[in-house]
């Protein structure tokens, strides 16, 4: 059971993930109902095109700076946005060639409103993270929560005057400016971006591995929609989307939570395997239980709520909805101790599981070049998914294992 004030800073960390899925939802549910599919078909594409460099860039700064020592805090604060400026020019750079050749016939007006959020959120001060540390996550609920609701908010409104992507573009710029003046109030520190090679190294060393885990995280979440992407047309892309996205939001949400709250969490007892373990074990058992209750409901009410919120074409087939549900469910899964590890600095093992799930996205290139249907790129994700929950469990109870081994008293240290 959760105390009073756990389940106070539970809260804030439930609503802040929930308000930010639930927009970007309500967000494509929009697009959808007043631009149209084709539309919300060409801004998935963006979005996931943005996707994959954040995480092809991330060097995750803002766990760096939770998880350094107190005396170390200004200079990797420093560091983290020296990275997000270079991390935000370069994204627009990218998105100003693709704009250049009219990458899947988008306008260049579209990909220029988007690199100039992407400068914009460059300058975000990190410092507002910070109070995460004391596990308040009230000023992260401000900053995140706030702009996403008032963002999607901006959306409606834009479309309903000029229904076109382009206005959609326009919203996120101006979300990108909220975004960043909040961050910069409710942060504490002073905003510093300084070139320290020694500060970017420890950085670097810290955030690769993650890096490269965000990398294979990208395609093991959305191989199966980047390969449908250069398969479908642009409606029907969406289509499959918005059903995927369904399934998605929920798993997302629980997975960033079980990671802001376990990763404090499991680092305050790293040195206590008796405490670790225990909280660990508590931890699954909460995610296995949720993974049930999500595959049960979506399997139960996916074609209802899609039906609902964009209308009749967009109803799935069962057979694509069950295994779906059980692919997010075993990604679900996973979750505890791809925290846990990080938390004890073992980066490398989510990355390794990412890889072998990423080994079962080239399969299923593989399968639909040699004509497989939906069906069975949705059974071999599910397979991926399993293997790669199974290979993260195998290399974190080996390497802990052997690390207690080592920790623990020889039989003549007794005796002495």
């Amino acid at each position: 059971m959760l105390n009073p004030s756990q389940a106070h800073k539970f809260g804030y960390v439930a609503s802040n993930q929930l308000l930010t899925e639930l927009c970007v939802f309500a967000r494509n549910v929009i697009v959808a109902r007043i631009v149209g599919a084709e539309t919300l078909g060409e801004f998935i594409f963006l979005v996931l095109s943005i996707r994959l460099f954040a995480m092809s860039t991330d060097l995750a700064a803002e766990r760096h700076i939770i998880s350094v020592k107190d005396k170390e805090i200004d200079g990797a604060l420093a560091a983290a946005h020296f990275t997000a400026r270079i991390r935000g020019g370069l994204l627009a750079i990218i998105l100003l060639f693709m704009g250049l050749y009219n990458v899947q016939g988008i306008s260049f007006l579209s990909y220029l409103l988007l690199a100039l959020a992407a400068l914009v959120r460059g300058y975000t001060h990190q410092g507002y993270r910070l109070h995460q540390r004391s596990l308040n996550f009230r000023p992260a609920l401000c900053v995140e929560g706030v702009t996403v609701v008032l963002g999607t908010i901006g959306v409606f409104f834009a479309t309903s005057m000029a229904p076109t992507l382009e206005a959609v573009c326009a919203c996120m710029l101006l979300q990108g400016f909220m975004h960043t003046a909040l961050s910069h109030i409710m942060s504490d520190a002073a905003y510093r971006s300084d070139f320290d090679m020694q500060k970017l190294n420890k950085l670097f060393h810290f955030g690769t591995p993650l890096l490269l885990t965000g990398v294979t995280m990208f395609w093991s979440m959305q191989g199966e929609r980047v390969i449908l992407s250069a398969l479908l047309p642009a409606d029907a892309f969406a289509h499959f989307s918005m059903m995927f996205q369904l399934a998605l939001v929920p798993v997302l949400v629980l997975s960033r939570m079980t990671l802001t709250i376990g990763l404090p969490m499991f680092a305050a007892e790293r040195e206590n395997s008796e405490n670790f373990e225990y909280k660990l074990k508590n931890v699954h058992i909460w995610i296995y239980g949720l993974a049930v209750f999500f595959m049960a409901g979506f399997i139960f009410f996916a074609n209802p709520l899609l039906t609902l919120m964009f209308g009749a074409d967009f109803k799935a087939e069962t057979i694509a909805i069950f295994l779906v549900a059980f692919a997010q469910a075993l990604r679900l899964c996973r979750a505890p101790q791809s925290v846990a590890a990080q938390a004890l600095g073992q980066t490398d093992i989510p990355f390794k599981a990412n890889l072998v799930r990423v080994f079962a996205v080239l399969v299923a290139i593989t399968s639909v070049m040699s004509g497989g249907s939906l069906v069975t790129l949705l059974i071999i994700a599910c397979f991926g998914e399993g293997a790669a929950w199974t290979a993260q469990g195998l290399m974190f109870s080996l390497r802990n294992r052997r690390t207690q081994q080592i920790q623990a008293p020889q039989p003549q240290e007794i005796l002495q």
